[in-house]
């Protein structure tokens, strides 16, 4: 591999792991057994450096220990994932004697591995550790050893895979259905690097270590490698959901704020949420979807509270915006954000409030009120150009 990303990639996925941390403890089952799964495969890319090797020789005085903690890691990330399809996409009930025959037979594959490692390989500590398998495909031991990894290997990817592609329609369409199959991709992928392994354990033949690298060693490379950049980014598709919905409400909240504040001095009898600044406002973490929902009826009862007193204090008569309810274009928007506009800066020319307008969904509402707000803040900049002419008019003839 090469010594960049060698370095760089468990590094990004130790990032992750960090960062999605809190999640998976706090969170549901199925996001412990993500969480588990990354955690796995971070743990097993990171014993692939050779700093990393010496270092574990050094510290336990084992030549190719780093060899034993990737496979064992590499149990551990496919129990996980499984687990993970198995509770999420499985279509039968959860039964305790299944999990227990899970946990049975990854802690029985694990036994065996280490048993095998540590007794019955031969350790070279004048080879690099993978040479411990790779120079000795011929032994028994070492035959029993990789048909252990590769049978399970193969059997829960290949399970993941189907599980994950026969549920996939059921998962909504976007961030979501693509992580789905992009993990379907990665499993399905593993299981075609553990055939191709298979096949090359089968025609192996002991041989002494060569100084180059062998024949199947680039595809070796270059299956896993793809397997587990398909899988880092479908368990990664999801949290970017739900970051970019958090972005966009933190946009929507950083756009209804102007009209929000001026509305909170012009309806106090409305009772709106905690008042904050627009730039403080943007520092909150969290889910701020039933934020942007609060604050657009806040504003819609403000603008409501307004109508009825502008009606209650102004005479009966037609006017030009009463004759039907607004709708949701443009053309609409501007017309409320021009009377708002009027009302709320007290001039008396404002006219008879529009209608309400008719039944909306929360998100429809939203929508409608963030073109009140963009057509209200065009009004306010132009006033404040205005005003800003009027002054530099005034200091020319004050000259």
């Amino acid at each position: 591999m090469n010594p960049i990303y060698a370095f760089t990639i468990p590094a990004v996925l130790w990032t992750v792991v960090i960062w999605r941390a809190p999640s998976a403890f706090n969170g549901s089952r199925p996001s412990r057994y993500l969480w588990g799964c990354l955690t796995a495969i971070t743990m097993a890319m990171t014993t692939r450096p050779p700093a990393v090797e010496n270092l574990i020789r050094v510290a336990t005085g084992s030549p190719d220990l780093s060899v034993l903690i990737k496979h064992l890691a590499g149990l551990a990330s496919n129990y996980f994932i499984l687990e993970y399809v198995i509770t999420v996409h499985g279509r039968r009930p959860r039964r305790a004697a299944t999990v227990r025959l899970r946990i049975a037979s990854v802690l029985t594959a694990a036994i065996a591995l280490t048993v095998l490692f540590v007794f019955s390989f031969e350790h070279d500590p004048t080879l690099p550790a993978t040479q411990v398998t790779d120079s000795h495909l011929g032994d028994p031991a070492v035959r029993l050893y990789e048909g252990i990894v590769y049978a399970y290997l193969g059997t829960s990817t290949l399970l993941s895979a189907r599980l994950f592609w026969s549920n996939r329609r059921s998962v909504p369409r976007g961030l979501l259905r693509a992580g789905v199959v992009c993990l379907t991709a990665g499993c399905a992928l593993g299981f075609v690097y553990t055939a191709y392994r298979v096949v090359f354990l089968a025609r192996a033949q002991s041989r002494t270590p060569a100084p180059g690298p062998s024949t199947g060693e680039p595809l070796s490379e270059f299956l896993p490698a793809v397997t587990l950049l398909l899988l880092v980014v479908g368990l990664a598709l999801p949290p970017l959901r739900t970051l970019g919905r958090y972005l966009h409400d933190q946009y929507a909240l950083w756009r209804l704020h102007p009209l929000w504040s001026e509305l909170l001095h012009a309806a106090p009898t409305v009772v709106f949420g905690p008042r904050v600044g627009r730039t403080r406002d943007l520092f909150v973490l969290g889910d701020r979807t039933l934020d942007v929902a609060h604050r657009a009826f806040e504003i819609r009862d403000a603008c409501l509270v307004l109508r009825d007193r502008s009606v209650a204090t102004r005479p009966e008569g037609p006017g030009a915006d009463s004759d039907s309810p607004l709708g949701g274009g443009e053309t609409d928007a501007r017309t409320e954000a021009a009377w708002l506009f009027a009302a709320l800066h007290g001039d008396p020319d404002s006219g008879h409030p529009p209608l309400p307008s008719h039944a909306r969904t929360p998100s429809e509402e939203i929508a409608w009120l963030l073109k009140v707000a963009a057509a209200y803040r065009q009004l306010s900049g132009a006033q404040g150009a205005a005003a800003r002419g009027c002054q530099g008019r005034s200091a020319e003839l004050a000259s």
